[in-house]
């Protein structure tokens, strides 16, 4: 019988995405804190406060700044369109 063919960097995927799920809580604060701290620096460019971001996204000043202080992690949605009402790429808030 033929044996499937296994792609060569099946492995590595394999091994990213465990490494992805196993991810530690100081990684997960870490990266909360990165793009937080983007968000705020793109937010003051655009010459935003948070108020006017907030009120762009739909929710409060209060969860503006928790966010962009790495208190509460940005959802997908809630990145892109900030990265939308910022007139930037998501990209760069992993920058």
């Amino acid at each position: 019988m033929l044996e499937r063919s296994r792609p060569q960097n099946a492995g590595f995927f394999t091994q990213e995405l465990q490494d992805t799920a196993t991810s530690s809580p100081a990684f997960d604060r870490d990266l909360a804190v990165k793009i937080g701290k983007r968000i705020a620096v793109r937010r003051n460019f655009c010459g935003l406060s948070k108020k006017q971001l907030g009120a762009r996204l739909g929710i409060e000043p209060v969860e503006v700044e928790a966010y962009e202080q790495g208190e509460k992690r940005t959802s997908c949605r809630l990145l892109l369109e900030t990265a939308k009402q910022l007139n930037a790429t998501p990209r760069l808030f992993f920058q």
